[in-house]
């Protein structure tokens, strides 16, 4: 009897000794991965959010030039000059989105980045030596071809390294330092133009080209050394081979194994019918639209509209950009808390729409200063959100490069549609703009509400057994 009961006492001190140390390996494993996301997102998000930071600033310094001389001096103001230099950006932009990312992962990223990175530096700096409008349009749809693969290339590469409910958090902080640090940006011009007073050859606007496309190429060179590879790649050397294989049998455990896949043609017509892809293209699309608005027409709505000095319209456009970031990160830390997308881009897109109505239709000049609040953090929140859920929603790493390559072109027709509804003859207040880009942003309000319903009857049919999801059977879309 004191054998049997030995043997009891053995047995459960053996069980929890197994318990204790199954317990201990969890710990182990949980601190050993906290370390290994830390060093993707050090060596990742911080360079990659600087790089955005500049393509920002280079696209949309056309704002800030025109109220400080590009107008007079290229005659720009005349007719529909400043909306044919401000579309021709988006047609290379559009066309080589997805040649980009399809080449990508062959050339590495750091390589193809850093390359294309440099050539809009030197776009951009040649900007400031030219003597007409003709030769700024034409410049402008040279910056537009080299920064076409840089921010779907980007979003690709984020997207790679995480697993799907870490994504938004990461996507956002890339996103939301470009928002965050391009926000300073138009200070940054203050000062550039001061150096006129100093070399009065050059007027201040051809100093904010100049010294800002010298910065691009430095930070493009820095970036080639810094930018790592796809989780795949033996070039990542910042990570032990331990950690290189943790990373790719975690994100298998996420969404199934997937090898780096070829993108072609067939996948492209695979992702371009698929009724998703559309829908989230169409989300982003109305983000980018008023993304656009505010780069572009923010300042001179300060200026001309709202009747604040040159410099207090230089400074006035940050706030409205730090306040969409503070609230972009909240709501991607809340959504992935919650693992929800669809309900987020409903509210954001709700929140763009007052916004924008408060700052078309009020009549006090703070009333309208506080829509731009809202109205920037609503649109900056829309393009989160999206990236994000379509991340979500597509398995195979050929298909979400495509498909993050053909939602990102296709918002290229948000920034055409922004350039062609803000009109020279509707300034300074731009009204009729305005309502544009509200009625796409409750357009997006409904595709998100339509694609919660499908997407949400897509797991019913899956969990009944009826329909396998992407070829994976414990694959759910995520609402």
């Amino acid at each position: 009897m004191e054998e049997k009961e030995t043997s009891i006492s053995l047995h459960e001190e053996s069980e929890q000794g197994r318990a204790g140390a199954s317990s201990s390996e969890a710990s182990r494993d949980a601190k050993f991965e906290r370390r290994v996301l830390r060093k993707i997102d050090v060596r990742l998000l911080p360079i990659l959010g600087a790089l955005y930071t500049i393509a920002m600033i280079d696209r949309s310094n056309i704002s800030v030039a025109r109220i400080s001389g590009l107008d007079e001096d290229v005659g720009l103001a005349e007719g529909d000059r400043a909306s044919v230099a401000l579309l021709v950006f988006f047609v290379g932009y559009m066309i080589f989105e997805l040649p980009s990312n399809m080449v990508i992962h062959r050339v590495g990223a750091a390589n193809w980045i850093a390359l294309i990175v440099f050539a809009w530096g030197l776009v951009s700096m040649c900007i400031g030596f030219l003597t007409s409008w003709v030769a700024l349009a034409v410049l402008r749809s040279f910056l537009g071809v080299f920064e076409a693969g840089f921010y779907p290339g980007c979003v690709y590469l984020i997207s790679s390294w995480y697993k799907r409910y870490e994504v938004q958090k990461r996507l956002a902080t890339f996103f939301m330092t470009g928002s965050a640090l391009s926000a300073f940006a138009n200070i940054l011009a203050l000062g550039l133009i001061q150096i006129s007073r100093v070399h009065p050859s050059y007027k201040g606007w051809r100093w904010i080209y100049i010294i800002e496309g010298i910065m691009t190429c430095v930070a493009a060179v820095v970036a080639w050394f810094v930018i790592v590879d796809f989780p795949d790649s033996n070039r990542n050397t910042f990570l032990t081979p331990e950690e290189r294989a943790f990373v790719k049998v975690r994100l298998a455990e996420d969404r199934g194994s997937e090898e780096h896949e070829k993108v072609t043609w067939a996948v492209f017509v695979e992702t371009a019918t698929d009724w998703k892809v559309w829908s989230f293209a169409l989300m982003y699309t109305a983000g980018a639209v008023g993304v656009y608005a505010f780069l572009f027409f923010l300042p001179i709505i300060l200026r001309n509209g709202m009747g604040y000095s040159q410099d207090l319209a230089f400074v006035l456009s940050a706030p409205p950009a730090l306040f969409s970031v503070v609230e972009g990160m909240f709501v991607s830390w809340l959504a992935d808390k919650m693992r929800l997308r669809g309900p987020f881009v409903v509210v954001q897109g709700t929140v763009a729409i007052v916004g924008l109505c408060m700052t078309g239709f009020a009549k006090q000049p703070v009333a309208r200063y506080v829509g731009t609040f809202l109205g920037e953090a609503g649109v900056n929140g829309l393009v989160v959100t999206t990236l994000a859920w379509q991340a979500n929603n597509l398995r195979g790493d050929a298909k979400r490069a495509c498909s993050t390559a053909f939602m990102i072109a296709v918002s290229g027709i948000g920034g055409i549609y922004s350039s062609l509804v803000f009109r020279q003859q509707d300034a300074p207040d731009y009204i009729p703009g305005i309502i544009a880009v509200m009625a796409i942003c409750i357009a997006a309000v409904v595709a998100a509400c339509v694609s919660i319903v499908l997407l949400k009857w897509e797991n019913k049919r899956a969990d009944a057994g009826k329909k396998v999801t992407d070829g994976l059977a414990d694959f759910r879309y995520t609402i």
